[in-house]
């Protein structure tokens, strides 16, 4: 569907907070490891719960219990990728589009990053990103499938992450699929966990 116009390898970066509590990963296996290390619950985001076309800002949904929100200045736009994938973009160029949690507790936030043309097509380009600690990463995107995220290492949750098109050109739509977060484990599972770590510590010779 079209509108109308109005760093490369699975690597690891350390994010620039003064805290440095955040993790970047630009590769969805090293996310998950991270996430899945830490025990917490990951839940993904269905954009094909939501109709293909110009959205009006805000779009809301909850996921695994979580409000969730995506904003853009002149409003939203969903559209669907030549591989069939569902994305959501901002409706106008070279606007910030924002998605934002409601309540705390989200600790990894990650996304496939990627831009678009008003045709619907992945552009090359570069995307600005902003976490709400004061986390700021330009990263390179050329595929659907260019991947960043963050996960927490226990002392910040992300609230909000914000995205741009940075000297990409006036044309570039700053665009997401496989939206992802992921949660501290309840209370009962806590107790789960904490009771396996100490059985297994029990049961060493």
């Amino acid at each position: 569907m079209f509108r109308m116009t109005c760093l490369a390898a699975a690597t690891a970066f350390v994010a620039s907070s003064a805290q440095a509590a955040l993790i970047g990963v630009n590769s969805l296996s090293l996310y998950q490891s991270f996430v899945g290390g830490q025990a917490f619950q990951d839940q993904s985001i269905d954009l094909n719960a939501f109709g293909v076309g110009v959205v009006t800002s805000p779009l809301q949904g909850v996921t695994g219990g979580t409000a969730w929100s995506a904003s853009a200045n002149d409003g939203l736009y969903l559209g669907t990728l030549t591989s069939g994938t569902r994305f959501l973009s901002t409706f106008a160029a070279n606007r910030e589009l924002t998605i934002s949690f409601d309540g705390a507790g989200v600790m990894a936030f990650g996304a496939n990053t990627f831009l678009t043309n008003d045709g619907d097509q992945v552009i090359a380009g570069n995307v600005l990103m902003r976490l709400s600690d004061g986390t700021t990463f330009a990263g390179t995107v050329g595929s659907e499938s260019s991947f960043y995220g963050w996960v927490s290492e226990g002392d910040v949750t992300i609230t909000s992450v914000t995205y741009r098109p940075f000297l990409s050109g006036t044309g570039s739509f700053a665009s997401l699929s496989d939206l992802r977060f992921a949660l501290i484990p309840s209370s009962g599972a806590m107790a789960i966990l904490a009771l396996g770590g100490f059985v297994a510590v029990r049961s060493r010779p």
